[in-house]
């Protein structure tokens, strides 16, 4: 019985985990297949249903918008081409966002989910920022698009941005190995010597992703008050066997994208936080996001929520009682039960993404961080086409989702980590960056920002026209 026990846990940590991971990628081909599955098994059922508690109440929705001031530009004519002739330039902006509010309302409460942040840039408007629902179940404060959100693997763009610009000033090569920079940093691994830059930035490194592994989690488990150093997850990567040659294939990982992070601080003697924020957050006008753990939020971000696989993660894995008894009603489950994982010490969860997930910030910040890569602020039309170049049938470039969606290019990236789903996008054609963080994780089956975005893609390029 103790074997099967342990069996039992080490497959949810592995289930739990993928979800996580799977989120973190960009395209709707990756990053959605797993959570829009339901792979909960009989087990995780017979778990869910003993804890399961009394039902909140999520279903009215709450809605908090920013203040949008007109752009100056918007003409009568402009109007007229929406559709809206005789409104007013503040009657066009408002009836955009409450369509928008609308959109995303929709989703949120079809889902289930708690809450949602969402901010959008068009070209010629003030930014778009609205929330809805709750931050926080239990209290039922409503999300505002003041709080901070965790986005997970969006970091993963940032970073890559970081990178390109170092060298683009010399400090570094793409094809350079990793061992050039950062020497010993992969001690024991067969292909230490090997693994270049561009291998890291585009998952074609061969090495495991952590995240999917169980006895990682483990070590997690029994130090969640500690935080997680780059170095230990290099020799946790180390220690396990490579997955391929490098070059030769691609799977998504987050350990490479933390050692990036080795890797800038010791070409430019800056931490990396400090690196993305005059590189990147600055120049975007972006200042509400924060690169953990070497800087902090001057708040909290808003409850953490994770269900199926990963409220069993967040319980049954360490040892955790549920004692609050949240439940919320999804698609897939009326009454499922979820955990918050600010429950407890914070210490591991802000550290082990870093460089590779490791951001928080409010969503406005997110947009304009995200939109100021492609829009001539960050990045040169070379880099970016270096960014934009995909590897075998991924449609994964550096640290970049590359995808045509109802006919329309779009730059990405997901970002799923315990109590969180977000995505950043950019579309290029149009001159449109937007983001999202929702705190649940994983999403409902049918209910993944694949959903969001197939629904509001449409409404904002028409704003756009």
């Amino acid at each position: 019985m103790v074997r099967l026990a342990v069996r039992v846990r080490l497959l949810a940590i592995a289930t739990a985990l993928s979800v996580v991971a799977a989120a973190c990628g960009a395209a709707e081909t990756t990053s959605e297949s797993v959570l829009d599955s339901d792979p909960t098994t009989t087990v995780v059922d017979e778990v869910i249903t003993e804890d399961a508690g009394e039902v909140s109440d999520v279903e009215e929705t709450t809605t908090t918008l920013a203040v949008v001031e007109p752009a100056e530009d918007l003409t009568e004519e402009t109007a007229e081409d929406d559709g809206l002739a005789g409104a007013s330039e503040e009657e066009n902006q408002q009836a955009l966002v409450d369509e928008i509010t609308s959109v995303l309302a929709d989703w949120q409460s079809e889902a289930g989910i708690p809450g949602a942040s969402l901010s959008v840039r068009l070209p010629d408007r003030e930014p778009i920022n609205v929330a809805v629902g709750v931050a926080d179940l239990t209290t039922q404060d409503p999300v505002t698009t003041d709080d901070y959100f965790r986005i997970g693997s969006i970091t993963k763009t940032m970073t890559s941005a970081v990178v390109l610009e170092l060298v683009e000033e010399g400090l570094l090569e793409l094809d350079e190995p990793v061992e050039t920079y950062v020497p010993g940093w992969l001690d024991g691994h067969e292909f230490s010597d090997v693994i270049t830059i561009r291998q890291l930035l585009d998952h074609t490194n061969g090495l495991i992703e952590f995240a999917f592994d169980p006895e990682f989690y483990s070590l997690g488990a029994e130090r969640l008050d500690e935080a997680l150093s780059s170095s230990e997850i290099r020799q946790f990567l180390a220690d396990r066997d490579p997955l391929f040659e490098p070059g030769t294939a691609y799977s998504y990982e987050t350990g490479g994208f933390v050692t990036l992070g080795d890797v800038i601080e010791t070409v430019t003697g800056n931490t990396a936080a400090e690196e993305l924020r005059t590189r990147i957050f600055e120049p975007a006008g972006a200042t509400d996001i924060f690169l953990t753990p070497q800087e902090a939020a001057p708040e909290s971000v808003v409850s953490a929520y994770g269900r199926a696989e990963l409220y069993l993660a967040g319980t049954f894995l360490i040892g955790r009682e549920d004692t609050d008894g949240l439940t919320i009603d999804t698609p897939v489950r009326p009454n499922d039960p979820v955990i918050d994982f600010l429950g407890q010490p914070q210490a591991l969860l802000q550290s082990a993404g870093w460089t590779g997930g490791g951001i928080e910030a409010q969503l406005d910040s997110v947009s304009a961080a995200f939109g100021a890569l492609f829009d001539g602020t960050v990045l040169t039309d070379e880099q970016i086409a270096e960014m934009t170049t995909t590897v075998f049938d991924a449609n994964y470039g550096l640290g970049l989702g590359v995808d045509e969606i109802d006919g329309t290019q779009v730059y990405s990236h997901g970002g799923g980590v315990p109590g969180f789903r977000s995505q950043a996008n950019y579309l290029p054609e149009h001159d449109i960056a937007w983001a999202v963080s929702a705190n649940l994780i994983p999403l409902p089956e049918g209910s993944d920002v694949g959903e969001l975005r197939r629904a509001l893609q449409p409404l904002l390029i028409d704003a756009a026209s």
